[in-house]
């Protein structure tokens, strides 16, 4: 059996004059002895253009025929350990009418659902604090069991025990997401709400994983996600030696959006600069994202390639709803079957109604493919049909 990592021997302190800790050490093998020196296995290097396999699904949605979706975000529940400052879901973590936990028997039935109506892969994430919901594992095994792909975005707090059993073995993806590279940081910022929640029991966490997936010798890739503000950025290159230090695969970085502590566009600039050195600095870490912003100027029509479900079973075109929910919702799938809800007329009215100015209060990833897919499809003839 695999032995527990500690997490006093895992991150050990060096206290600056000032009382706070200036250096981390992760007492985890060095990447020669993993075998792991020169990867291979990188994150794919032009995932955007990943988008470029949904061709057939855009034509489709081009000619105003609803495609089956490949992709779902499930929000298994609105509850979560810590206070993140940049969270757009301080409400629902507190409100009595959303503050909740999908029930076991409709995260099940939706799953299938899910799986019947053409969804390939689901990532799981919130909203909440995903692995709070006591049936994941059981959940994960399953969906393994049947063919669907397995993503999940974490706080990696509950990364442990049967949860990450199985997630070694059933995941595509897990990442972390770790927003500071000290205690103190931490805590300024992610706010745990539980002894469970801090970082070192994170880190503690993530290396169990790791050991766990070398031991076992399964394909799941493991990454930190960085949300960089006014506050943490400043520990950006200790997060990149942190990742390096637990053995991730990768580490990603994206900036706090509609909150106070936004970083201004001087910061902005420093981050970005800072990361095209640290990407040369240390080739051993796949580093990606950045704090640029890509606007919309059309309204978005590839919302049908993926759908979002919260824990109260409404049914979203995509996981920006949080100031929308009225216009991006197309129902609920707990009282109305999902596929009706899919291919009503309702749905279409709901992506009609997209505004790109809304679009723009976040950082979303379907601004780069609504660009890509207009290059291909709308600007010029990409001649899919041949080889």
């Amino acid at each position: 059996m695999m032995a527990k990592a500690n997490p006093e021997s895992i991150v050990e302190r060096e206290e600056g004059g000032n009382g706070r800790s200036d250096a981390f050490r992760v007492d985890l093998p060095d990447a020669e002895s993993r075998g792991e020196a020169a990867r291979d296995s990188r994150v794919f290097d032009t995932l955007q253009t990943r988008i470029l396999t949904h061709w057939p699904e855009a034509r489709m949605i081009r000619d105003r025929v609803m495609p089956a979706p490949r992709t779902a975000i499930v929000y298994p529940t609105y509850v979560c350990n810590q206070d993140c400052l940049w969270c757009e879901y301080n409400y629902e973590n507190t409100s009595r009418e959303t503050k909740g936990i999908m029930s076991k028997e409709n995260l099940f039935k939706l799953i299938d659902d899910l799986r019947a109506l053409g969804v390939q892969g689901v990532e799981f994430c919130g909203g909440g604090e995903p692995t709070l919901h006591p049936n994941l594992a059981e959940l994960v095994r399953d969906m393994k069991s049947k063919g669907t792909s397995v993503g999940l975005l974490t706080n990696g707090t509950k990364l442990k025990g049967e949860l990450a059993s199985a997630l070694v073995d059933c995941a595509s993806y897990v990442r972390v997401g770790f927003d500071g590279a000290s205690p103190e940081m931490v805590d300024q910022v992610k706010r745990p709400r539980t002894p469970e929640a801090r970082f070192e029991a994170v880190c503690a966490n993530i290396a169990d994983m790791l050991a766990l997936r070398r031991e076992r010798g399964t394909g799941v890739k493991i990454s930190v996600k960085v949300v960089l503000d006014q506050n943490n950025f400043i520990e950006l290159e200790d997060c990149v030696k942190l990742a390096i230090r637990l053995g991730v695969d990768s580490i990603q970085f994206k900036a706090a959006r509609l909150v106070d502590s936004e970083l201004t566009q001087e910061q902005c600039d420093h981050v970005d600069s800072l990361l095209s050195e640290l990407r040369v600095r240390y080739p051993e870490m796949v580093i990606v994202g950045g704090t640029e912003k890509i606007n919309m100027t059309t309204r978005c029509w590839l919302t049908p390639l993926q759908l979002t479900v919260d824990p109260l079973g409404e049914v979203y075109l995509c996981c920006y709803y949080r100031h929308r929910k009225d216009k991006h919702s197309i129902g609920n799938c707990f009282s109305t079957p999902l596929r009706d809800l899919w291919y009503s007329e309702n749905h279409w009215r709901a992506i009609d109604g997209i505004k790109p100015h809304e679009c723009n209060n976040l950082d979303c990833r379907f601004v780069k493919y609504n660009q890509i897919m207009d290059e291909v499809m709308v600007h010029n003839d990409a001649q899919f049909e041949f080889i």
